[in-house]
């Protein structure tokens, strides 16, 4: 398939897949028409401004293929394949994460999968053959990481506080996730609060010199600021500058920090790719972190 003469059309909710998606298109020239919803609107925008969205009858009309993300948050690519293979379109989808892969093709118990899953990591690439034997697992050097590495050298870092470290959290929203999944917000043994609330009562023992922990709303969470107001009374705020940030650029918050904090999500693998010590803060009651990834550090294994 020559996929730069043909439209491809683009099926997008969560900021993940739509992460991964757009970075595809923007490092490959292709000529797309969009169906986005969600979160993906504004990291499409981000990058290309603003976008003529269709609705996805009319935008399966037009195009030749369709390239999607997946997500947790809507059924939106779920339809997508399913209106596709009526009209005998080919659909692919990329996968941008390393968990639940299943699940992401089921709604109300029924499966649907694409014609072919692109993945963007030989980690990836492994599980999805091991969970589906019958489709073509194609790799694809993770072009969101790829345009990550180019775009770093973009931002220069703020200069530092008394020479004190600065601590990204990046949060997940993990007990929605959870409860739209299974019905138990507290599924995985943790929810994203017990894994910030981990961290800052951790903070010391990754580094005794953090002085600004800057906490990063994930782009589904709803009034962050209302959400983790707890986060403000911590007793950590007597050492510490606590700080939400209202960054739209994920890159600019990690080219600012020294560590990047989190339980197990997509940015932690993008603060190691820009060279920053990353460390997971799931609590010892929680599933371990799945990120196979070496460079990570985990809290409960720090000295």
């Amino acid at each position: 398939m020559k996929n730069k003469q043909k439209i491809v059309g683009i099926v997008c909710h969560d900021a993940g897949g739509a992460e991964i998606v757009s970075s595809y298109i923007s490092l490959n020239d292709l000529t797309a028409k969009y169906c986005l919803s969600g979160p993906a609107i504004k990291v499409f925008e981000r990058k290309f401004g603003t976008i003529k969205n269709s609705s996805l009858v009319d935008m399966i009309d037009d195009v030749d293929w369709l390239l999607c993300g997946t997500s947790w948050q809507s059924s939106l690519e779920w339809n997508a394949i399913q209106k596709a293979k009526k009209q005998d379109k080919k659909i692919i989808s990329f996968l941008e994460h390393w968990i639940n892969y299943p699940e992401r093709f089921e709604r109300n118990g029924i499966t649907l999968l694409p014609d072919e899953i692109w993945v963007g990591d030989v980690y990836a690439q492994e599980i999805a053959e091991r969970c589906f034997p019958n489709i073509k697992i194609e790799f694809k050097d993770n072009p969101y990481l790829l345009e990550v590495k180019q775009l770093l050298n973009q931002f220069k870092p703020k200069r530092k506080l008394r020479e004190k470290c600065t601590a990204l959290y990046v949060c997940e929203n993990i007990s929605d996730h959870m409860f739209l999944r299974y019905r138990d917000a507290n599924y995985l043994g943790y929810t994203e609060h017990d894994s910030l609330q981990f961290f800052m009562d951790n903070v010391n023992i990754i580094d005794k010199n953090i002085g600004i922990i800057v906490i990063r709303p994930h782009p589904s969470d709803n009034n962050p600021e209302e959400k983790y107001d707890w986060a403000r009374q911590h007793p950590i705020k007597a050492s510490c500058n606590i700080q939400f940030s209202s960054e739209s650029n994920l890159l600019k918050d990690i080219a600012d920090c020294d560590i990047v904090v989190g339980a197990e999500t997509m940015a932690m693998v993008v603060g190691l790719t820009a060279e920053k010590r990353v460390v997971s803060s799931i609590p010892k009651e929680g599933r371990g972190c799945i990120l196979p990834f070496p460079g990570i550090e985990h809290i409960l294994k720090i000295k």
